[in-house]
């Protein structure tokens, strides 16, 4: 049964997609027989480009999944690992939240002709928003196939792979709050600025709602530093961030992620994560730093347990640059 994994932030520029793909490379090479699927939501389709996926126009994506045009094994691409698929993404998602709606629309007029009929007898019990909202608490609530969508669509391939890895939008709409319905674990990267910390309190505040509503099984890993300077403002930000989480219980990653103009360059010039074409890179190491300490605490695992990674490619150094 596969492990549910997803990078959120209600911002852009955070890091996620990077950090989302080099944590698949991270797990590819620490778990060489680990099967992953990596499902790009984001209409930008980083990840997908980032395993050289190709989307014709005959190709199914995440877009028809939501729109239930497409089941998820038909939507799935291999890539040139053969270890890893992707469920692609491309602009398509531009329009998700506003087709969704006109398929949500004629959800709401069908639950309400059923409410009609179901209280056709006593009307008045049902005509104030006080008297429909008490009569959704013992009915199916509609919002439910708006905000949890994808509930259910990926059960066949759960047995599939050992881990599923969501990449999301830089928002808490429709589509993440989707994907987080449906996740055993979220990581939350933020730059340490004004910005970034205050998306964290809003994004953690949208978690602890769908966890209540949709999904009680939904872990929040940590916290996590991305893009970090050596400057007093992102030593300022991320103590402040650091008082936040441990006076919520939340976890704090260690294992800050620094800016690096490198990095991203070699991203793109090889073609893919760079956990995956240079472990030992300095900037690799972050990477698998974090995935060792996602294990400690129990991430990479349904059960919460520490699991024996198969090949250690985290080199303990005196400090990270």
């Amino acid at each position: 049964m596969a492990v549910v994994l997803t990078v959120a932030a209600n911002k852009g520029g955070v890091g996620k997609t990077l950090i989302t793909i080099n944590l698949a490379g991270t797990i590819r090479r620490s778990f060489p027989e680990a099967r992953i699927l990596l499902v790009d939501t984001d209409a930008q389709g980083n990840t997908t480009k980032s395993f050289r996926v190709k989307v014709g126009k005959d190709q199914n994506t995440i877009y028809d999944v939501f729109m239930d045009n497409a089941t998820v094994e038909e939507a799935i691409v291999h890539t040139y690992d053969d270890h890893i698929d992707v469920l692609p993404a491309n602009s398509d998602n531009n329009y998700l939240e506003f087709d969704k709606m006109e398929q949500f629309r004629d959800t709401i007029l069908e639950w309400f002709v059923a409410l009609l009929k179901k209280f056709k007898n006593n009307l008045s019990e049902i005509m104030s928003v006080a008297g429909l909202k008490k009569k959704m608490n013992n009915l199916i609530d509609p919002s439910a196939n708006y905000f949890n969508a994808l509930d259910g669509k990926f059960d066949k391939v759960m047995d599939k792979y050992d881990y599923i890895i969501f990449d999301t939008p830089p928002e808490l709409k429709q589509v993440t709050s989707s994907v987080l319905s449906i996740a055993d674990v979220v990581i939350v990267p933020y730059e340490p600025d004004l910005n970034g910390v205050d998306g964290v309190t809003h994004l953690i505040s949208r978690v602890n709602t769908l966890k209540e509503k949709y999904n009680p099984n939904l872990r929040i890993g940590g916290v996590l530093a991305n893009k970090v300077y050596n400057t007093n403002l992102h030593a300022k930000m991320i103590n402040a961030m650091m008082k936040y989480t441990n006076r919520n219980n939340y976890h704090y990653f260690d294992s800050e992620l620094p800016r690096s103009i490198t990095f991203a360059d070699k991203l793109v010039r090889n073609g893919m994560p760079i956990t995956m074409s240079s472990p030992d890179n300095k900037f690799a190491q972050h990477f698998y730093k974090l995935l060792n300490e996602m294990n400690s605490i129990g991430l990479l695992s349904k059960t919460g347990e520490v699991l024996e990674i198969p090949q250690q490619l985290y080199i303990e150094s005196d400090g990270d640059e």
